[in-house]
């Protein structure tokens, strides 16, 4: 029991109180993992502890959709029936359900229901956005907090992927290990022509154009890091406030679902 979440760096709150309840054989029906930054270990402590718990054939993942980013209420439906049934090789069945806070309001109230008569379901909702999780479905959870680590401890994490960043970068992570390896494979994605030209903002248009070009094709969540890495980056060269304002626009308009293409225009051809 004592080693169960040994490959989990720092955490040693919700370890404590994870490993307590197997102790005492006092597990909740349902636990929130929350944090205030993504990477730090929830998806992996969840895994560690429902694999303790019961096999593999009784657990079921609950994600977000892609055409939405939304959990809706079918999804729920179906997460009744999967616990309708008895479990396969155990007496317990969990659900592990990720970026809880994007569920739909009609899919949160039929979870409501289920976590006020969960059976032998168990239940772990992850959340790096807990203000956004409704208080009556808070309440029927045991609240499991995970941390920003600190450098030392980041650090051990990406030794151990063979992951080294400048220290610049590391502060960037907010002591997340998902967020460190994220900006490393980002730094490592980008053509060394474009990254060179990223050290500082743009001087001309057909270097605007060409960096705007590449960074506009990417995935959301990179356009994202790119977006913290050259405000960091551009304010250390320039010390410039007004650049700040630049990136502020930048990432309402990203909200406001603006082209990404124009977003970045926008950006570049200041």
């Amino acid at each position: 029991m004592n080693n169960l979440f040994n490959e989990i760096v720092g955490q040693h709150t919700a370890k404590l109180i994870l490993n307590n309840a197997i102790a005492q054989n006092q597990i909740s029906s349902a636990y929130l993992f929350t944090s205030t930054v993504e990477g730090v270990g929830k998806t992996k402590t969840a895994r560690l502890f429902a694999d303790y718990i019961c096999s593999t054939t009784d657990m079921l993942e609950v994600r977000p959709q892609e055409d939405n980013s939304t959990i809706g209420v079918e999804q729920i439906r179906e997460t009744i029936a999967f616990l309708s049934t008895s479990p396969i090789e155990g007496d317990r069945k969990i659900v592990i359900i990720h970026d809880c806070d994007r569920i739909t309001l009609n899919a949160a109230n039929a979870l409501l229901k289920i976590l006020e008569t969960p059976g032998k379901g168990i239940f772990i909702l992850i959340t790096s956005q807990a203000q956004n999780i409704l208080p009556t479905i808070k309440s029927r959870c045991q609240i499991i907090p995970f941390a920003q680590l600190p450098i030392d401890e980041l650090k051990t994490i990406l030794e151990n992927h063979k992951i080294y960043l400048h220290q610049d970068i590391l502060e960037l992570c907010l002591g997340s290990p998902g967020r460190a390896i994220a900006f490393h494979s980002l730094l490592n994605s980008i053509p060394e022509s474009i990254l060179d030209q990223l050290q500082v903002p743009p001087k001309n248009v057909i270097t605007a154009l060409e960096v705007s070009n590449w960074t506009s094709k990417q995935d959301k969540s990179t356009q994202a890091l790119l977006l913290t890495y050259l405000e960091t980056r551009w304010w250390e060269k320039t010390k410039k406030t007004g650049l700040l304002a630049f990136f502020t626009t930048a990432r309402e308009q990203f909200q406001c679902h603006v082209s990404p293409r124009n977003v970045w225009d926008n950006l570049l051809l200041r």
